[in-house]
């Protein structure tokens, strides 16, 4: 099929554009969260590949909220740069959005999601509009998050659809646990090929806090040394988490230094190993083996959450996805959603949809 059709969409603000035209082997994922854009030119048949890309730190914090104009004037910008990139005319291309760019701080909001969440993404609630431009109009297509009763994701569960594209990892759809680390650390259950439920922990951010804006912060070093003492004190770390918990744990990071005399430029990983290891007990304790565990995330984390799942004999139902997946999971699991829009099987929110143009 050529062609990506837009439903025209009354509503008072305007008239949703119609069909816009492009070979539909090309697609551009954009990846808007707090603190980072990402923008990606992919192209091919099943498995794409990425032609050009963009990365800068203008996240949706960096911008108003709800003040559609900055948005859309940037995107106009690093659309131009990207086609610049790959060395080609601008054409007009569909765009995928998703992550904080549409929350309640972003470009366009969306309701979430419901549980169960389809791997396919056949429940993906989605906004669609067009922004017209002197060569052609773009369909833009806006991706929401998913909850659960008290929790939520934001563009995660579109990394999770680009990491489960994986062919060695399929055979995990039916039940498993995917662990994406990071600053707000995800752990999501899958059953019966779907996304049945997940928490958050704040184990990245409480890191930089404690590092950064607690009495902590003098006995640890913004620059640690990766060595052998390193590794000893980060596994100390996750088995002092496992056996006191976290909350009983954290002052150890400064009587380390006071009466053991640790460097700081080392004691870094004795913190780091209290908090992944504290995380990684629970992940343990709720979901035992032989559950597979599915780790994302780049390679730097990846080796600290396995050796945490080692101090705590259970590294081997531990499975890493190469980070030439992880490094572009949300352009990938764009890509995989790229049939349910096309074929309008995924929940269109009722939103109003307007024509946007150039400035």
């Amino acid at each position: 099929m050529v062609g990506f059709w837009l439903r025209p969409t009354n509503s008072c603000c305007g008239t949703l554009g119609a069909v816009v035209m492009t070979d539909n082997s090309y697609l551009i994922s954009c990846d808007w969260g707090t603190s980072a854009f990402r923008l990606r030119l992919l192209q091919g048949t099943e498995s794409p590949k990425i032609l050009a890309e963009r990365s800068t730190s203008r996240g949706i914090s960096t911008f108003s909220a709800g003040e559609v104009d900055e948005f859309q004037n940037y995107l106009i910008l690093e659309l131009d740069r990207l086609f610049r990139s790959a060395r080609r005319s601008p054409e007009p291309i569909p765009v995928y959005l998703s992550g904080m760019i549409t929350s309640t701080l972003g470009w366009k909001e969306l309701p979430y999601a419901e549980l169960p969440f389809p791997l396919e993404g056949s429940r993906a609630i989605v906004a669609r509009t067009v922004l017209q431009r002197v060569y052609g109009n773009h369909a833009l297509v806006f991706f929401s998050g998913v909850k659960s009763a008290d929790d939520v994701l934001r563009g995660e569960e579109t990394e999770l659809l680009g990491i489960i594209q994986d062919p060695e990892l399929r055979k995990w759809h039916k039940s498993s646990v995917v662990l994406l680390p990071g600053t707000h650390s995800k752990v999501i259950e899958l059953e019966d090929r779907a996304i049945a439920g997940f928490r958050t922990y704040l184990t990245g951010e409480l890191f930089q806090v404690l590092r950064r804006n607690s009495i902590l912060r003098h006995s640890v070093d913004v620059e640690p040394e990766k060595d052998e003492l390193a590794w000893e004190l980060f596994r100390s770390g996750v088995e002092r988490a496992r056996q006191s918990g976290l909350l009983e744990s954290l002052f150890t990071v400064r009587s380390n230094v006071l009466l053991k005399r640790i460097p700081p430029s080392v004691n870094t990983f004795y913190l780091s190993g209290l908090l992944i290891g504290a995380e990684v007990a629970s992940v343990h304790n709720r979901y035992p083996s032989p559950r597979s565990i599915i780790l994302g995330g780049t390679r730097k984390l990846q080796e600290l959450y396995h050796c945490a799942f080692q101090v705590l004999n259970d590294s081997s139902r531990v499975h890493l996805v190469s980070e030439e997946v992880t490094s572009i999971a949300s352009a990938l699991g764009h890509w995989s959603l790229r049939a349910v829009v096309e074929n309008d099987s995924v929940g269109f929110t009722r939103q109003e949809s307007q024509t946007q143009s150039d400035p």
